[in-house]
This record gives C-alpha cells, structure tokens and sequence, in this order.
C-alpha cells in the first residue's frame, strides 16, 4: 500500500522493503524509483548434465619410462663358496717333486693361502689372495751326495720385540665373468688369471742359484692346476644362489598402489627390465636393472593392484639411465574454488538501468558431462538462485585453470527472459568469469611435492624407491567429482 500526502513536500514512499524519503520531485520520477526499488525473485531449475557425454577424456599416450632400478647382492655367499672350495694349504715340504725337463732336480713347498679379496672391473668380478711359502730344492748328481738349499723367509723384529717371519709370497688372481640370466640365475665362470710373485722384491723371488732351480716358478707352476681344479666347484656353489626369490620380492613390491594423498594414488606399473653393468659398492655386487614401467596417478577410490609375474631378465643393449615420465594430477577441490571466487566479488554490487545485484554466496560443482556449474545466489534488485554453466579449460600463456565460456544456462535464461534482461547486460557475468580464473602453478607444486615424497620410501624390507619429480607441459583439465583435476606432463 502506497500513501501519498496532499502535497509534495516531506512525501514518504514503501513498497516492498523499499524507503524513500524525497521533497519536492515530481510524480513521474516518483513512479520510477518505485520501479527501481522494487524486487523480483528468479527460481530457476537447476542444469542437468547432458544425454551420453562423457565427463573423463582419455590421456595421451606416454612412452614408456626407463628408470635404473640397481638391486644389490651380499658377496659373502660367493666368497664364501670360493673360501670353502679353494684350499688354505698346499704342498708339503717333504714331498720332493721332479723338476719337469730334469729329473735329477726336485724341489718342495709348503704354501698357505690368505683370504680373498673382491674388486670389480671391466664387468668381471676379479678375486685374489696371496699366498705365503717356504720351498726347498734339491739336486741329486750321478757321483756324490745330493745338494740341497731353500727359501724359509728372513726373520724379522719389530719395535716391541716380536719376530716375524717373513716368508716369500706369490699373488693368485682368479677371474670370474658374472652374469644374470634370463631366469634371474647368478652365473659365473671363473679361471685362474695369474699366479705370479707379489713383488719383484728379493724377499718373494726363492731361486737356489747355485742348483740352477727357479724354486718361485715351480711353486706357481704346482699351485696353478691344484686351484684351477677346484673352480668348477666354485661356479656350482654360485648357481645355488638364489636371486630370484628376491627379484620377485622387488618386482612384486613395485607394482603396490602408492599412496601420495587422501584419494590419490601412484600406480608405477611396471612391465619389463632388462641388466646393464655391474658394479662393487661397499662390499656388496650391484646389477644395474633397467625397468620400464607406465606411472600414472589415479584420483579417487584405491585402484586395484597390477599383478604381473617377474619376467625374463633380458640385456640392455645400451646405457639409458634415468627417463621417467607421468601425468601428475593437481587438485582443486571445488570448496576451495568456490571460496576463492567468492573472496574475488564479495561485497560487491552490479548496477544496470537503475537497478542493482550483490552475491549472497556461489558455490562451484562438477556437472557431469565435462562442465561445471556455478550456482549463484543474488540480492538486490533481483533475488534468488541464478546457474551458469561452462567448460574449464587451460590458458597455457598464463597457466591458468579458466571457464571463458561461463554463461546463464537455459533455465536461468528463461527466467531473466521477463523483465530482467537487464541483468546478463550489467558487470555481473563478465565479473564471474574473472573470478573463474585460478592460477595453476601452486596447484601443481602442491601435487609435484607430493609425489616426490610419495616416492622416496621404503616400499618393502630391502626395497627402497627413491626419485624426484619435476612437473612440465599442461595436459588438460578434468571436471572429476571431487575436484577440478590439472594434468601435467612430469619428468623424474
């Protein structure tokens, strides 16, 4: 109801919640501001996804990724077989072995090996001891007594007083080419690379000059076959190694969901693996593996476990080292969307033809069909609930996460259709869009930060994963039911 004094002056005006206090205007300008101040109310339906869309788009295809995956053995078995099978002690000193070539020559040793010692070089596990004797020669003439003379070492005192003796010394050095085969076996074929004395010093070189006898050769040219003998055996012990039950461990380990947050989850996938080089890292055999493997990152519920068997173990043609790749996915929740679009027009109002908006709240959500909708609720001029609709695409220039196409749905349309027009011409929309604009590089970081911690763990006893992780090209954007989801390329 609307009262109007007799006259112009101190004329007061409600309609609708709406006070005007005016003096002396004139009526027809009293009739518009009725009409400004008044306010309607929109209900639209909310928007429904569209008839067979499909909300997920399919990734591209990554090549695969190559990553070292060293595995590293105790050498103590295979010293320990070496240890068992070569003996400690050879000779006898009183055994009297002919000179080959003269019979009237013999000679005699006795010989005691030290423990061996493991190095690696040129793909070829090198193994070697040191063997310290005393020999003697002997030389029986056709007329007269025999000759003899020997090699006992020299007496040596150190400064508290203790004798040593320091007998003569020969070096052995076996040689093993160490391999895995294609069914994870360790395989070694190891020989006798040299026996030779350790120095030319005086002290390892026993030669009885005066019987002509190189008593140092004979005692090589003896222990030579005695070792060499024994090596089958040593390769045998070798074989009965088992790696494989701890390749299945690793294999097994690596194909295990990693979890990298609430809901999102690493899956390394691995597929194949081949072996490089071998390497001696603190006492312990490394097998440089190569894996080939697809990573990927899986938003929502934990996704079933790949279980693919160990597979054959093939050779690596050639040095790739590390080259890993995968989408990683930074997640806007759609809260946190809605507030920061919030934050960008709160308190704000939207003035056209006399008539004003301001936003109660908004609040962004997924479709599902590929678009999001965001359902705005409005005071002002006019009141209620207004949806608009768009596509979240990538702005790669700015690396933002963008809806450039936001727009009033069909519903909301309809309702501005009477009378209310004037609203999709004000600032609103244009305002909104703006504020649908979220910058990407945090949001990736966040995700680059997680992955990197998600894969630098202990997956298993005796199995450690351990990488880095740098995010790169913009993929896509996907509207998930969770969050808005950023794909990027990332190299590791």
């Amino acid at each position: 109801m609307i009262n109007i004094g007799h006259t112009f002056q101190n004329r007061y005006v409600s309609a609708s919640k709406c006070v005007i206090h005016f003096r002396d205007v004139a009526f027809p300008v009293v009739l518009a501001a009725l009409a400004a101040c008044s306010s309607q109310t929109i209900a639209p339906a909310a928007p429904l996804a569209l008839a067979d869309s499909s909300s997920i788009p399919a990734l591209p295809v990554l090549e695969a990724s190559v990553v070292d995956a060293p595995i590293r053995y105790a050498l103590e078995p295979l010293v320990s077989a070496l240890e068992a099978a070569v003996p400690k002690h050879f000779g006898n000193i009183e055994n009297r072995i002919p000179v080959k070539g003269n019979k009237r020559k013999l000679v005699a040793f006795d010989a005691t090996r030290g423990p061996f010692t493991v190095r690696v070089q040129n793909g070829k596990l090198i193994l070697s001891s040191v063997i310290s004797y005393e020999a003697r020669g002997w030389f029986r003439p056709a007329l007269g007594p025999t000759l003899s003379a020997g090699c006992r070492g020299t007496e040596e005192t150190n400064s508290k007083g203790v004798s040593h003796n320091l007998r003569p010394r020969v070096r052995v050095v076996l040689s093993s080419d160490l391999s895995l085969n294609p069914d994870w076996k360790l395989i070694t074929q190891t020989r006798v690379a040299s026996v030779k004395p350790l120095t030319e010093t005086e002290r390892d070189q026993c030669r009885v000059t005066f019987l002509d006898i190189d008593v140092t050769g004979q005692v090589v040219e003896a222990v030579t076959p005695e070792i060499n003998k024994r090596l089958p055996a040593v390769d045998r012990r070798v074989r009965s190694i088992d790696v494989r039950s701890r390749a299945v461990k690793w294999f097994a380990a690596l194909q295990r969901n990693i979890r990298v947050s609430d809901s999102v989850w690493l899956q390394l996938r691995p597929e194949r693996v081949s072996v490089g080089q071998l390497a001696l890292e603190d006492s312990m055999l490394v097998a440089d593996v190569r894996l080939w493997a697809h990573p990927q990152m899986v938003s929502g519920p934990e996704p079933v476990s790949t279980n693919i068997a160990l597979p054959k173990l093939q050779r690596a043609e050639r040095s790739i080292g590390d080259s890993a790749r995968l989408f990683i996915d930074g997640l806007l929740d759609y809260g946190v969307a809605s507030a920061m679009m919030m934050k960008e027009v709160r308190g704000k109002r939207f003035y056209r033809y006399n008539h004003w908006v301001g936003i109660d709240s908004l609040e962004l959500y997924p479709l599902g069909d590929g678009r999001v909708v965001l359902a705005v609720t409005v005071k002002g001029s006019v009141r209620g609930k207004a949806y608009l609709t768009g596509t979240p695409t990538i702005d790669h220039g700015e690396r933002m996460l963008t809806v450039a196409d936001l727009d009033f749905d069909v519903a909301t349309n309809e309702a501005l259709a009477t009378g209310l027009s004037w609203l999709k011409k004000g600032g609103l929309l244009q305002r909104l869009r703006t504020a649908a604009r979220f910058p990407l590089d945090p949001i990736l970081e966040d995700a680059r930060a997680h992955v990197s911690n998600a894969v630098n763990r202990e997956l298993t006893e005796g199995v450690d994963l351990s990488g880095a992780v740098i995010a790169g090209r913009l993929v896509d954007v996907i509207v998930h039911p969770q969050w808005l989801v950023v794909r990027a390329e990332a190299a590791g």
